[in-house]
């Protein structure tokens, strides 16, 4: 695929901020407003009962939050500063955060005690892959498409196309929807979202099949449709804004924003099925068995949600719109858990289940003190002889307010 570099060149800003790099970062994390996380009473017992904990993004407000179960099942909450954090990708040996220009992969270097406190799985960034003006949405790890196994692919939103990490190009692309005659700079459709099904990249969500610059503006309310990647045929439309298609049990689940709920294809119709609705824009989706983790965010004071039926609806029903996530019990499409946040958080993007993991812990981009200390190597005849832990206590599990 070739890529047309030709229009709307991305303007610089040149005004550069007063804080770079680690700074910046710890800055940020100790502004003096923070967020407030306020969880349902058994939310962390439900974490514990599963045998997992909860990774979320923020977007606008640049955090990667990682929620589980603490002591007498209360929930605690690690906050950390990723950029404009989108994204999410889990596999057996680590995590993917995305935001709007990079990508990063953090291992799970394993259980470490730091300070007084045992963590289970320590995540570490060991890599980063610098993408361009590419505003990254979904990600997808260890995925094959057309015969080839990809390490990442993502959403390249203003290239309009699904593209893979590359170690000398900004990326690769790998998919387009038929519809758009160039991959250039302008988000033509936005294209947000994908997923896999058996391991193979198989659907996509897009907000409207314009092949013009901001050409989906116009069609956000009804005009998005999901795409059959193998076949390049909507398989459904007349969607508002949709996002994070999941499969998951034989469906095709997703979140139709614009509209504010959850549901899934009907295949044999071509129509999307309501399962419920969400108090503010749905975006972000994951499951743990039976049950959806679902991203929740509040509605933008502009023109972005302007013409959308969920804007209207929560205010005609004089329902307060809400930031968090919902833990919904699929079978039945009860709300069983949830948590809302408070504060400078408005946004969510995306949410990922790490299986296994009960006590989860990153340094993030700070904490050097960390960064020195946790020194992963493997054995055998050039076994390191790790650094001592005794001074590397890491900040608190949470200084992020959370209540139960």
């Amino acid at each position: 695929m070739t890529i047309d570099q030709s229009t709307l060149s991305p303007t610089l800003n040149s005004s550069a901020p007063a804080e770079f790099g680690l700074a910046a970062v710890q800055a940020q994390e100790k502004q003096a407003v923070k967020p407030t996380l306020n969880a349902s009473p058994k939310l962390g017992a439900w974490l514990r009962e599963v045998g997992g904990s909860l990774a979320f993004t923020t977007y606008q407000s640049a955090r990667l939050f990682l929620l589980s179960a603490g002591e007498d099942d209360k929930t605690n909450a690690l906050e950390r500063i990723m950029g404009a954090a989108m994204g999410l990708a889990v596999d057996d040996q680590g995590l993917w955060v995305s935001n709007q220009q990079q990508v990063w992969r953090f291992s799970n270097v394993g259980p470490q005690k730091l300070g007084e406190t045992d963590f289970d799985a320590v995540y570490m960034p060991r890599k980063g892959h610098f993408l361009g003006p590419c505003d990254v949405h979904d990600i997808l790890a260890n995925v094959s498409y057309q015969g080839q196994q990809h390490e990442l692919l993502f959403v390249n939103t203003q290239y309009s196309c699904i593209a893979a990490i590359d170690a000398h190009y900004n990326f690769r692309p790998v998919w387009k929807p038929d519809f758009i005659s160039a991959i250039s700079l302008g988000d033509r459709c936005h294209l947000n979202g994908m997923c896999e099904r058996d391991g193979e990249l198989a659907y996509a969500t897009l907000c409207g099949r314009s092949d013009t610059a901001i050409g989906w503006k116009p069609m956000k309310s009804g005009g998005g449709c999901v795409v059959d990647i193998a076949s390049n045929q909507v398989v459904c439309e007349g969607l508002s804004m949709p996002h994070s298609p999941r499969w998951h049990k034989g469906r095709l689940w997703l979140l139709n924003s614009g509209d504010g709920d959850f549901g899934y294809v009907d295949f044999s119709t071509g129509k999307y099925v309501v399962v419920g609705q969400c108090p503010g824009f749905a975006r972000g989706l994951c499951f743990v068995g039976d049950y959806a983790v679902i991203g929740l965010s509040k509605l933008r004071d502009n023109a972005f949600s302007s013409g959308l039926s969920v804007a209207e609806r929560l205010k005609t029903q004089h329902i307060q719109q809400t930031c968090g996530l919902l833990v919904v019990d699929t079978r039945n499409a009860t709300l069983t858990h949830w948590l809302t946040i408070e504060g400078p958080v408005t946004e969510l993007y995306d949410v990922a289940f790490l299986p296994g993991v009960s006590r989860p812990f990153t340094p993030g981009f700070s904490e050097p003190q960390l960064q020195r200390a946790l020194v992963h190597a493997p054995g055998g005849e050039f076994a390191i002889t790790p650094p001592q832990l005794q001074k590397a206590a890491p900040q608190e599990q949470s200084d992020t307010p959370t209540k139960a």
